[in-house]
């Protein structure tokens, strides 16, 4: 019964992160947009780990994966933000931050999936680019905010 419901879960979360992985694929081959995935295995062997100026070796250990996208084709800008925006409200994010400063926009969404799990996915809107960082794991809002702070 215990492995049932285990895959039963683990097959609802592959299921509902699927939008996020499909926006990312989607993208991918494009001209001008970087994309980056990884594992937690290979966070595991990285050792010190930061994404941009920002470490984050103190919760590497927990995280399942962490994406990155960012783009600055200027064509392609409005249809990420506006496929990211569909993806995050058909499933049902919530807003956890939203930050508006001399023309920038930042939006942190959170998506909780029980057992410890969350989602996260920060949209980055400023001219001329946008960037999303996806991550998954054993992690909370107070851990990606301390993240902020460093």
């Amino acid at each position: 019964m215990k492995k049932t419901i285990l895959l039963l879960l683990f097959t609802l979360i592959s299921a509902l992160s699927y939008g996020q992985k499909a926006l990312f694929d989607r993208y991918d081959d494009a001209d001008k947009v970087t994309t980056v995935y990884i594992s937690r295995s290979m966070m595991q062997l990285m050792g010190d780990v930061k994404v941009g100026d920002k470490d984050i070796s103190k919760i590497a250990s927990r995280l399942d994966y962490l994406r990155i996208l960012s783009c600055e084709r200027s064509s392609l800008i409005p249809s990420i933000i506006r496929t990211a925006q569909t993806i995050y409200k058909t499933q049902k994010y919530n807003v956890a931050m939203k930050v508006k400063d001399n023309g920038e926009q930042v939006t942190i969404y959170e998506k909780k999936y029980g057992n410890g799990k969350h989602e996260y996915s920060l949209l980055s809107i400023e001219k001329g680019e946008v960037a999303i960082i996806n991550l998954m794991g054993n992690v909370t809002l107070r851990d990606i905010q301390s993240l902020a702070h460093h």
